[in-house]
């Protein structure tokens, strides 16, 4: 992932901004991002409160984001390997 790409990862969190994450398998998740975190195995995650209860998802392992609310940052992002 690109330092550009990332700092979308960032302003999703910062602005706790509903989301939709589209991963490398294909599986989808919607939730509010919260933070980034690093997991047990120094990977840089992103945190998001779904509705089944928080998530922890490896950066690396996210194909697309897109917001599910109106902003000024940014509709959909695709993140590049």
């Amino acid at each position: 992932m690109k330092c550009a790409e990332q700092d979308y990862i960032e302003i999703a969190c910062l602005y706790k901004m509903p989301i939709a994450l589209t991963l490398d398998n294909s599986n989808k998740v919607e939730g509010v991002a919260k933070d980034t975190v690093y997991n047990e195995h120094k990977e840089e995650c992103i945190v998001l409160d779904t509705a089944d209860g928080e998530l922890s998802i490896t950066l690396n392992l996210i194909h697309s984001m897109q917001a599910l609310k109106a902003n000024p940052h940014f509709t959909l992002v695709k993140f590049t390997k």
